[in-house]
């Protein structure tokens, strides 16, 4: 059996890209004094990474147990890409937000 590589690389791709771009719109809230917007919003780009996470390692998984034969393309590693650059994202954000909020007041 096939599994379809480019479908999940979109789901990567799709859930990754969600993620990075609610982070970044996340530290423009806070760098406008909208704290508590922004920290919900980063929640809900976390829970975007997350699914992508999730997604990438049922693909690990199906790719371990040699049960199903996966293509590794150029579109798949650009949505392993993706991931990447999104989790950094999450986390340099997540940094920002506590630095804004410790000196925000100086701002």
């Amino acid at each position: 059996m096939k599994l379809d590589a480019e479908q999940y690389s979109f789901q990567l791709i799709l859930h990754s890209g969600n993620a990075r771009s609610m982070a970044y719109e996340a530290l423009g809230l806070v760098k406008n004094k909208q704290t508590e917007e922004g920290e919900e919003l980063y929640k809900k780009a976390k829970e975007e990474l997350i699914e992508a996470q999730k997604i990438h390692a049922q693909m690990l998984r199906i790719m371990a147990s040699h049960t199903e034969n996966l293509d590794i393309n150029l579109l798949l590693i650009h949505a392993e890409d993706h991931i990447a650059s999104s989790s950094v994202a999450c986390e340099m954000t997540k940094e920002f937000i506590e630095l804004y909020k410790k000196v925000g007041h100086l701002i």
